[in-house]
């Protein structure tokens, strides 16, 4: 059935909505979002209407709860963001101002499993910014589809870098050896058979200073893992592979580079946090842990 709205503003079709989105309608909730803001031109208003079109990117059993603490904090404060497990607001959201930040999130969204990770690419574009003139080349260890590096790559230009670029992962979800307790469904439903080297190759085929490989961490890291890195990213969402990358790694990064632990904070990778805090604490050294689940390292 086709409706068409007159004499109706885009608050009034978002609150319209957002009812179903409450009541699970997520079809009919996504598509009067996007007429909204087709129409919409007030920044604010935009954000909000891409909050709620994030959320229902990919419905999950907390999508309800994320739309119930996102219309209750509009309640109450202004500068209301909601993502996967983290919720700010009366906070300034640089992206907020940054339409291109903006116009490659919402492009690229649909790579990742989990909605509105506006505030852990800003972490990231932050490290990628901050580690341009340092020494080495850039890293990253867990690509799934590609999405993280993908939008920083875009929003950087990285295709006109002198530096290079190297993604590794099984594409093959987490080895069976090297699963953590608990994460058995995750790899099963998530990561198994949900994307390849072949998709992901082809994702980056633009960026010629881009090398995707595909293998075992830490295995491959003997197979020419470059031997300077300015950037380390790691989301390998197990223990026993990112130690042994630390083992590997973090002597090869540079002076003021810089390391993102994905996975450091999040309650679900509970076994991450207390062998990396413990690695670090050993050798003197500390990571940042941020409320958006990552942990950041700077070498000195």
């Amino acid at each position: 059935m086709d409706i068409k709205l007159q004499g109706v503003s885009s608050e009034q079709i978002m609150l319209m909505a957002d009812t179903l989105a409450l009541k699970g309608f997520v079809v009919g909730a996504r598509n009067l979002y996007a007429t909204a803001l087709a129409a919409e031109r007030d920044p604010l208003m935009r954000f909000r209407l891409r909050l709620r079109t994030g959320l229902l990117q990919r419905p999950h059993r907390t999508t309800p709860d994320m739309m119930g603490l996102l219309k209750q904090l509009e309640g109450q404060h202004a500068q209301v963001f909601v993502g996967s497990g983290l919720a700010t607001w009366k906070k300034t959201a640089p992206f907020l101002d940054d339409e291109r930040f903006m116009t490659l999130e919402e492009k690229h969204a649909g790579l990742l499993p989990l909605p509105n990770w506006h505030w852990n690419l800003q972490v990231v574009l932050w490290a990628v910014q901050r580690t341009e003139k340092v020494e080495g080349d850039l890293v990253e260890l867990g690509v799934f589809k590609g999405h993280t590096t993908m939008f920083i790559a875009e929003y950087v230009e990285f295709q006109k870098s002198a530096k290079r670029w190297f993604l590794y992962d099984t594409f093959d979800g987490i080895p069976e050896d090297q699963l953590n307790e608990g994460w058995d469904g995750v790899n099963e439903s998530v990561y198994k058979g949900a994307y390849s080297y072949e998709e992901v190759a082809e994702r980056f085929a633009p960026f010629p200073n881009i090398e995707v490989v595909r293998g075992r961490v830490p295995e491959i890291l003997h197979e020419g893992c470059p031997d300077r890195i300015s950037f380390l990213h790691i989301d390998l969402n197990n223990a026993p592979a990112e130690i042994a990358a630390l083992d590997l790694l973090v002597d090869r990064l540079s002076p003021h580079g810089v390391l993102i632990l994905d996975d450091y904070c999040w309650a679900s990778a509970r076994a991450q946090f207390d062998v990396e805090r413990r690695w670090f604490s050993d050798r003197g050294l500390h990571v940042l842990p941020l409320p958006t689940g990552q942990g950041v390292f700077i070498k000195s």
